[in-house]
Order: C-alpha cells, then sequence, then structure tokens
C-alpha cells in the first residue's frame, strides 16, 4: 500500500496547494487593480502556460518517468510561488512581473498535475487493486482539497492577506516533491502498463503526434475531450473570476468565496468516497452524465440569482455531491481506452484539449463581466454547460463508455491494452 500512501499523499498537498492560489491570486489582483479584465489576463497566462505544458509534456513523461517528472516541476512551482510575496513586499513586482511570474507556475502545474494524475494505473498495478479504486480515492483527495482549500485560503487571506496564502502554497508543493521522493520507489513506472513502445526510437514530435492519434482517434475520448473543454471554460470563469466578483460586489468578502467552493469541495468528498467504494457497480454511462448535469449548471445560475448566501451554500452542496463522481469515472475510461504505453501522453494530452479552451476564453469572459455585469454572464455560463452536457449524452460516442465484459485494474497489463484495443474498434 505504500505506492498509493504515496501517491494520494503528494497529490493531497499539491492539489491543496493549488486551491489556495485559485483564491489568492485572483483575489491580490482584485485589490491591486480592481479590474476583473486584469484578473482574466492572469488567468490567461497562467493557464495557458499550464495547458501548453500539459499538452507539450507527455512523451517526457513516458521517456523518463512520472515520478522524476512530478518532483522536479514541484520544486520549480514552489520557487516561483515564493517569488510573488518577496517580490511584492520589496517593490519589486509589476504587472508584467506578475504575469511572468504566474506562466512558471503555470508551465509547472501543468506537468505536475499530469504526472500526478497518470500513475495511477502504474500504482494500482504495483499495489495489485482495482484502478478505479486508485483513482477513486484520488478523487477524493481532488475534492477534499477543494474543502480545505479554499476554506483554508479564505480565512489565510481575510486574516493576514493574500501573499501570505502563497507562502502557505509554496511549502505544500515542497512536501509533494518529498513525499514523492521517499514514499514512491524509482520503479513504480514499470509495475504499470506494458513498456513496450513502438515508438521508443522515435523522435519528440513523432511520439508527440502517437499520444495526439491514440486521444483524438478515438470516438469516445474526442466525445469527452470535446464536452470537457465546454465545461471547463464554464468552471475556470465562475471560479477564478466570477466568485471572486460576485463576492466582492455582495460585500461578502474573501471568506464568502472560500465557504463557498468549500462546501462544493466538502460535499465532492462524499460523492468521491461513494464512487471509490462502488463506483466499478454504477452503471457508468448514466452515472457520468447525470453527475455531469447535477455539478455544473445549478451551481452557475444560483450565483446569478438574488437569493440568500445559505442558499448557495446547499445548490453548491448537491452539485458537490454530483461532480465527486465524475472524475474517478472519467479516469477510469481513459486508462481502459489508452494503450499501455501512452498512458503519460494520453492522460496529458486528454488534460491540455479539456483545458485549452479557458485561458483563451478569460480575457473576454473577464471584458464581458466588467461590461455586463456578472449576472448576466453566469446565466448564459449555465445555458452553456447544459447544452455542452445534453447534446452528447444520447450518441454513438456515449454508448461506448459502459465498462467492458471484463474488469479492468488487476488483470496483467497487456489484458488491459488488449481490451483497450478491443473497444476502440467497436
Amino acid at each position: 500500500m505504500r505506492p498509493i500512501v504515496g501517491l494520494i499523499t503528494s497529490e493531497a498537498l499539491a492539489y491543496t496547494g493549488t486551491r489556495l492560489a485559485m483564491i489568492a491570486i485572483p483575489w491580490f489582483v482584485l485589490e491591486t487593480t480592481g479590474s476583473p479584465a486584469q484578473m482574466g489576463l492572469v488567468t490567461l497566462f497562467e493557464l495557458g502556460a499550464y495547458t501548453l505544458a500539459r499538452l507539450f509534456v507527455g512523451p517526457l513523461l513516458d521517456r523518463v518517468g512520472q515520478r522524476a517528472v512530478s518532483i522536479r516541476v514541484d520544486l520549480i512551482a514552489a520557487a516561483a510561488l515564493l517569488a510573488v510575496p518577496i517580490l511584492f513586499t520589496a517593490g519589486l513586482l509589476p504587472f508584467p512581473v506578475l504575469l511572468a511570474l504566474v506562466t512558471v507556475i503555470g508551465l509547472a502545474t501543468g506537468p505536475s498535475e499530469a504526472a500526478k494524475v497518470s500513475l495511477a494505473p502504474f500504482v494500482a498495478a504495483a499495489a495489485n487493486v482495482r484502478v478505479e479504486r486508485v483513482t477513486g480515492l484520488a478523487g477524493t483527495v481532488d475534492r477534499l482539497s477543494m474543502t480545505v482549500g479554499p476554506i483554508a485560503a479564505g480565512a489565510v487571506v481575510a486574516a493576514l492577506g493574500a501573499l501570505t496564502a502563497l507562502y502557505v502554497n509554496a511549502v505544500l508543493m515542497v512536501l509533494s516533491a518529498l513525499v514523492m521522493a521517499f514514499l514512491l520507489s524509482r520503479g513504480t513506472e514499470v509495475a504499470g502498463p506494458a513498456r513496450t513502445d513502438p515508438e521508443e526510437g522515435d523522435g519528440y514530435l513523432a511520439r508527440l503526434h502517437a499520444g495526439w492519434r491514440a486521444v483524438w482517434g478515438d470516438l469516445p475520448l474526442r466525445m469527452l475531450v470535446a464536452m470537457i473543454l465546454v465545461t471547463n471554460i464554464v468552471d475556470v470563469a465562475v471560479m477564478s473570476l466570477a466568485l471572486p466578483v460576485w463576492a466582492h460586489e455582495g460585500g461578502w468578502g474573501a471568506e464568502a468565496v472560500g465557504l463557498v467552493a468549500g462546501t462544493l469541495g466538502g460535499a465532492s468528498v462524499v460523492g468521491s468516497l461513494v464512487a471509490a467504494w462502488v463506483g466499478h457497480r454504477l452503471p457508468r454511462r448514466a452515472a457520468f452524465f447525470a453527475a455531469m448535469v447535477i455539478a455544473g449548471p445549478p451551481r452557475v445560475l444560483v450565483l446569478a440569482l438574488d437569493v440568500p448566501l445559505w442558499v448557495v451554500l446547499v445548490v453548491w452542496a448537491v452539485s458537490g455531491l454530483g461532480g465527486g463522481l465524475i472524475n474517478p469515472i472519467l479516469s477510469a475510461v481513459i486508462f481502459e481506452r489508452l494503450p499501455g504505453h501512452m498512458v503519460g501522453r494520453g492522460m496529458s494530452m486528454v488534460g491540455a484539449l479539456a483545458r485549452v479552451g479557458a485561458p483563451i476564453a478569460a480575457p473576454g469572459i473577464g471584458a464581458a463581466i466588467g461590461l455586463l455585469g456578472v449576472s448576466p454572464v453566469l446565466a448564459a455560463g449555465a445555458a452553456v454547460y447544459l447544452a455542452a452536457v445534453a447534446l452528447p449524452a444520447f450518441g454513438r460516442a456515449a454508448k461506448r463508455l459502459e465498462r467492458p465484459l471484463e474488469e479492468p485494474g488487476t488483470a496483467p497489463q497487456g489484458t488491459q491494452t488488449q481490451r483497450a484495443t478491443r473497444a476502440r474498434r467497436r
């Protein structure tokens, strides 16, 4: 069980740090500039760098190893996070320098998350457990960090200021690297999917293109990427732009941002635990699309309405229960359909493609909030989210999301790859 403990603990530390930054950096920009448009620009640089790094890191993950990449980039992220409060305190943080630093943070956190996520099948094989168990636990950690991170960030920002949260974030990234180094052995990756790589002698671009083909050439994966791309645009706009503006305009303060996001994360933990416990018994397609509908439009729309804070908290809690089911199911589907030697490339490619729209749209959404107000933008976002989920739910690709007849997770790795190949041919 040591590999599972190492992976889950490292993810918990890094993801909690990321949640701290999600509130601390936008709030810092809003307080120092008062401009939603500049908040959008910061989001563009950070998420744009995150997306590009995650898109192109796949061949490196498969060649160097997820563990080694994760350790190194976590330390780079920590250094960039420390630089923000240090330079600001010294009066050496003009806006272009801040953009450069958040770009470095994005360039580091993209590969960091890709490395950790793609370690799941290897860790499952090393511990001889179902991959859905590991993805369920990882999803629980992700959702738990949405509880601890935002609440802690809101409290720290309110009590000590946004910059203090960035110091805490840097410490968490360093601890994540240390846990990964000491609890996961260097041979963890070879315990997972078969390492025979037909492209082993090819150059970087050829290996990157092979990863692209594995993802975009698979109809269900292509459908999932397109759907998550759209819903991620809405999610990022809400969490990074609309939610802070909503709290600021309503006079709630940073504590409300942490409370609302923390409520979502706390309920999501319950949903993720359910997925880890009985996820492999649920009707996968129905559970996935129902969870997407519950998790997205209601919590976006309620922010556009003039309702008491407790109503917002209740709606976000219900959405969190649905959201907790999504990532474990999604990860299991992706691992089943990717060839074993392309896990790193495939997972990083999926993550990058699913996020590519958010940084591009962020400046425009920030400008729209400044021009139209936050409520109309939120109402439009809820409608777009619902359409993105409902349209593909009954298509041909969605029918192929069901679990293979043979249970994945503990079978020999070559068998998993063969099942994935057969699934893609169906």
